[in-house]
């Protein structure tokens, strides 16, 4: 396992502890954003389109944050990101602390679960343009040779970070208090927005754009223009949709079926991850993609 670039590369360093750190806070969001929705309402289909909106961006706005991030510089447009990621991850933090007053004023919440489909719908738009921004900053920071090694290692890191470490952490800060895991998402989001700002890279020279939409419907043409990039596309987005759909009702099941407690389905969560632990795989694939 080659850690080389890790140590030589202090704009690698922080681009990747920073994705590392963003994906731990998004993996306890994940956990606790669904879990505070069954602490509203118990009606499946309010709790469903909660979890719904945190996927339903990255189908919406996938190729439009690409387009974006084509014209902006992409260090600011992943601070910029993470700030309205942290405003809205501080606007939960306000809604989990006036639960005792709205669950004590009646019945009817369903103003809270709106807002928290709102919240959850813009935090997902937000973390599409930030994934974006990321990963076609990448190329800037590492060189040709070691650009595939390094994409490797990111991956590796925000999917185990958030997938694998962040669910049954998200528990244990749910059992502590319901406006816990929200707090800790948001203070990520911070630390996050520090070590992406310490990344020093030259100024970009402003090139010539199309405007923005005539560049989108140059995306959309060239997808169809390329039957394989189109066909993987739909593919992984059918896949993404099925394994969305059993994850929106997941929590209800865990609550009403299996009797669990936040730590029992941040676990249930977490043992479906462990399957595709990817680390390994991660830190090891670019010597073994030269060698093979």
């Amino acid at each position: 396992m080659s850690y080389g670039l890790l140590w030589s590369n202090r704009n690698y360093r922080l681009l990747l502890s920073g994705s590392a750190v963003t994906n731990l806070g998004g993996g306890v969001a994940a956990v606790a954003m669904p879990w505070l929705a069954t602490l509203l309402t118990r009606d499946p289909l309010m709790i469903s389109a909660v979890a719904m909106a945190r996927f339903l961006p990255w189908f919406l706005f996938a190729l439009p944050a690409g387009v974006l991030t084509d014209r902006a510089d992409r260090r600011l447009l992943i601070i910029r990101a993470d700030c309205v990621r942290l405003a809205l991850a501080l606007c939960l933090v306000a809604m989990t602390l006036s639960l005792p007053t709205a669950m004590a004023s009646g019945p009817d919440r369903s103003g809270l679960v709106i807002m928290l489909t709102a919240i959850t719908f813009l935090l997902g738009t937000a973390a599409v343009v930030r994934g974006n921004a990321a990963q076609t900053l990448l190329p800037s920071i590492v060189g040709r040779n070691d650009l595939e090694r390094a994409n490797g290692q990111i991956w590796s890191a925000e999917q185990v970070i958030g997938g694998f470490v962040g669910p049954p952490l998200a528990g244990a800060l749910i059992a502590a208090g319901i406006v816990v895991p929200f707090g800790f998402t948001a203070a990520t989001l911070a630390l996050t927005i520090g070590l992406i700002w310490f990344i020093t890279l030259p100024a970009r020279t402003p090139g010539a754009h199309k405007r923005f939409w005539p560049a989108l419907r140059e995306g959309f043409g060239w997808m169809r223009q390329n039957p394989a990039i189109l066909r993987l596309a739909v593919m992984l987005g059918a896949i993404n949709a099925v394994s969305a759909g059993g994850l929106t009702i997941l929590v209800l099941y865990a609550q009403e079926v299996l009797d669990l407690r936040a730590t029992g389905y941040s676990t249930l969560i977490n043992k479906s991850c462990r399957g595709r632990l990817p680390i390994h795989g991660g830190f090891w694939h670019g010597a073994r993609s030269v060698r093979f």
